[in-house]
């Protein structure tokens, strides 16, 4: 048995123990796993240091794993193959996204069907919580494609994932996906360079602001343009309180659908900052923009369903320690309970000299 490094993989090879999930929980793949090339590209993208390779003499004298193990009670070949099928849909919808937004771009014709196809497509593919907070939100996969693009594709299958603990309609469901796709469609009326610098000035943030404006004459005249998903791509920066843009409304005078989207938005730009993502941060500006700036209803949906996947979650302290969240409160989840790497066990809510700064793989 061995130490292989994702690079060096080859087909024919042979796991000697099993490959779990970032959390620790599911088994992605099984012990005595024989690896071909499609398994292997799935596994270079889950950013392991390694895992572990029977010779090919020892691999008849692998165990089998334990039938009642609580570990292994989801059947490995069957998450195995959400995982992958979620990466290649992924990025199936990326290349279709890519070249839907490159027309868009270079000639300015909009094409409503194919954008519905990809929205569908969406809906349909993407719009599964574990892999969809897995993947877009606690650690960004296609890193090597167009921002926007990802950005896009990111928002829209979120906020579907929203709209689905919200338990709407499936049709609301895919007009808040297809509004979450064509969010930022505006920009790529822009310069790429535009929309990739990160210079903060109110200069760049002004221009920035005019891609509501260049979605709106973009899709004032397409035939058949939905309204919902017309207002939730001109009012994905409302705020309740009437502090966003363009027109300052506020309240109810915001159409659902764009407030959906604006959270889901909002938690993208959270997972893309320079920091990296920090979950429990995250929550906790959640909450203090419900009422004010964000829905509710969505951020509530959000703070309690988020919960569930951040158990058994490894983290970062402060103080430079790691460890692994084996509690949540549910009137505080911001402050768990962690085990560090030495066995202790730290109360966040007695203990608030110390912090999660984020997450560790």
């Amino acid at each position: 048995m061995r130490k292989i490094t994702l690079t060096d993989l080859q087909s024919g090879m042979v796991t000697a123990e099993p490959i779990f999930s970032r959390g620790g929980r599911q088994v992605l793949i099984q012990a005595g796993s024989r690896l071909n090339e499609q398994i292997i590209l799935q596994i270079q993208k889950w950013d392991l240091p390694y895992i572990m390779i029977v010779d090919e003499n020892e691999a008849d004298l692998l165990a089998p794993p334990p039938e009642n193990d609580p570990v292994l009670a989801v059947l490995p070949e069957t998450m195995a193959k959400k995982v992958i099928n979620f990466a290649n849909n992924l990025e199936e919808t990326l290349y279709d996204t890519a070249d839907f937004f490159e027309t868009v771009r270079t000639t300015g014709n909009f094409d409503m069907k194919l954008c519905s196809e990809i929205g569908s497509k969406i809906a349909r593919n993407l719009v599964q919580p574990s892999e969809a907070i897995n993947s877009l939100l606690f650690r960004i996969s296609a890193k090597d494609h167009d921002y926007l693009e990802r950005h896009s594709v990111s928002v829209a299958a979120l906020a579907g994932m929203l709209a689905t603990w919200m338990e709407l309609a499936p049709a609301e469901i895919e007009a808040i996906v297809l509004g979450g796709f064509l969010h930022d469609i505006g920009k790529v009326r822009m310069p790429r360079s535009l929309i990739t610098d990160n210079d903060p000035t109110p200069q760049r943030q002004e221009l920035l602001r005019q891609h509501v404006f260049l979605a709106h004459k973009l899709l004032k005249d397409v035939a058949d343009f939905p309204a919902a998903v017309f207002a939730a791509v001109t009012q994905h920066h409302e705020y309740l309180d009437g502090s966003g843009y363009p027109a300052a409304v506020s309240g109810d005078n915001i159409h659902r659908h764009a407030r959906v989207v604006t959270v889901a938005n909002r938690l993208c730009h959270f997972a893309e900052g320079v920091s990296g993502l920090n979950p429990f941060k995250m929550i906790e500006t959640v909450k203090g923009e419900m009422f004010t700036m964000l829905d509710p209803a969505v951020c509530d949906t959000f703070v309690r369903r988020i919960s569930d996947y951040l158990m058994n979650n490894p983290v970062k302290l402060d103080d430079g320690r790691k460890a692994r969240v084996v509690y949540l409160p549910m009137i505080n989840p911001t402050s768990p309970v962690l085990k560090t790497e030495d066995g202790q066990f730290v109360d966040l809510t007695k203990n608030k000299d110390i912090t999660i700064i984020g997450l560790t793989f």
